[in-house]
């Protein structure tokens, strides 16, 4: 058997392209994209016997932060107050910490009321950034910027990829993909790979060798059950007919992939359909307006089917749109602080009633921020935000960096309708996140290559106990 065919098996036995529902196009481009490289040698991670798990809820749209969580010093606050004009929220209306530094959306009682127990803490001015980048380098033209900055797509491609300065269209994975390759091993045994979306397709879990399971956030995995003699001994001949035609040779490396990849989708749509009933939704409300509470309680069962699944570390991928509000922003705001806050908040009870609110860290993220100025009765695209982590392992109730200066025209203004220059770049962040799960040093520069153009002081965050 030649070497190059050799290859071409490792290929398809490490592809764990089992999505339920399809994983999308952004999984396949991390497949092609092995054609032209290999993953670096990482760690070993075969011996992690503990568990742990990210969960990344994107606001889709680009979320306006900074009336998600605002200054509560008087000064700050008057900054804030005459930079947003008509959007800026009186003191009397924010809900205060009693660190006297945070206050949060009045919609916000259960995401404060958790930050106040120590279980969340606030990234302040976080945003897509190649390198650290000033004011007065944007005005002499010698900052390095991303590409198509305040663009919904490609921030959104470049936030949940952490490849600001590559050319996307040579790029396939995402930075939750590239952990999940390196992090497979501690899943020795496993049949699913470590990355769950209950979100449709997304960038962030594309990996070199591994692409999320699609889980329906209503139904949970369904695929021709019309074909699984689990489910009614009617099925059994359907059943044992497919499984005959997959155990044919075939000698085409498209048939072999095409025949593996049903197989893997099979097996995990039978797997995950075990675990969805051995664990059935909480009593826990996790009612939204739009779905999040439905996909975090599907999250959440994922979760609490880890060791059906024989997996000591899982990435999830929970979607949130409708923060696009560049009109009536206020009415719609309302309604979106206070779906976030009921889902989050559910969504750490439920992990508490199982046991692994210390295992788990949720933490948010979106394309971008948003304007300081008014935009109409809204707020237009932006740049830094501020950014939410949970969990029980959190070391909360405290701020991350600096609230930037909310002066139009001051040092954080990049000159342009009070679009803030982040002081925290998504490579930070996600550095923070990736070494709470575990991954070296070594390998977390390998995951995030632009992190070589700042200072380790995402190592200094003291984000986690």
């Amino acid at each position: 058997m030649s070497r190059h065919y050799q290859a071409r098996r490792r290929f398809l036995k490490n592809s764990l392209a089992c999505a339920v529902a399809g994983s999308g196009a952004g999984a396949m481009t991390g497949k092609l994209n092995l054609v032209g490289s290999a993953l670096a040698d990482s760690s070993s991670y075969a011996g992690i016997d503990d568990y742990k798990a990210l969960v990344c809820v994107f606001l889709y749209g680009g979320s306006d932060s900074f009336n998600l969580f605002v200054p509560s010093d008087s000064s700050r606050h008057s900054e804030y107050s005459a930079a947003r004009g008509s959007l800026a929220i009186d003191q009397s209306e924010l809900l205060p910490a009693s660190d006297g530094v945070v206050s949060f959306n009045k919609n916000l009682p259960g995401i404060r009321q958790l930050y106040e127990e120590g279980n969340a803490a606030i990234l302040a001015n976080v945003g897509n950034l190649i390198s650290p980048v000033t004011r007065a380098g944007l005005a002499n033209g010698s900052a390095t910027i991303p590409s198509d900055l305040f663009a919904h797509n490609h921030q959104q491609e470049q936030w949940q990829k952490g490849l600001t300065s590559r050319p996307s269209a040579l790029v396939g994975a995402g930075w939750g993909g590239r952990m999940a390759d390196m992090l497979r091993e501690a899943n020795a045994g496993a049949t699913l790979p470590p990355t769950f979306t209950v979100a449709g397709s997304n960038y962030f879990q594309s990996g070199n060798y591994t692409a999320p399971v699609s889980v329906n956030a209503k139904y949970g995995p369904k695929l021709m059950d019309y074909m699984d003699a689990n489910k009614s001994s009617a099925n059994a001949g359907r059943d044992n007919a497919m499984a005959q035609i997959l155990a044919l040779d075939n000698e085409h490396i498209l048939k072999q992939f095409a025949g593996s990849s049903f197989t893997r989708a099979r097996d995990s749509s039978r797997l995950l359909a075990e675990v969805m009933s051995q664990h059935s939704a909480s009593g826990y409300d996790f009612t939204t307006k739009g779905n999040l509470g439905e996909q975090l309680q599907m999250v959440a069962r994922l979760i609490a089917g880890r060791d059906i699944m024989g997996q000591k570390r899982q990435i999830f991928f929970v979607g949130m749109g409708g923060w696009d509000t560049h009109d009536a922003q206020s009415p719609r705001m309302d309604q979106l602080t206070k779906d976030l806050d009921k889902g989050l908040s559910s969504f750490q009870q439920e992990l508490a009633s199982l046991g692994v609110a210390q295992e788990v860290t949720t933490f948010t993220a979106s394309d971008f921020g948003r304007t300081l100025t008014v935009n109409g009765d809204g707020s237009d695209h932006g740049w830094g935000g501020h950014y939410l982590v949970l969990g029980g392992a959190v070391n909360g109730k405290k701020l991350i960096g600096d609230w930037p200066s909310y002066v139009i025209g001051g040092d954080d203004d990049t000159g342009d309708k009070g679009r803030v220059i982040p002081s925290i770049s998504v490579n930070q962040y996600g550095a923070a996140l990736a070494s709470w799960m575990g991954l070296s040093n070594a390998d977390i520069a390998s995951v995030f290559p632009d992190l070589a153009n700042f200072d380790n002081t995402w190592q200094n965050y003291g984000l986690f106990d």
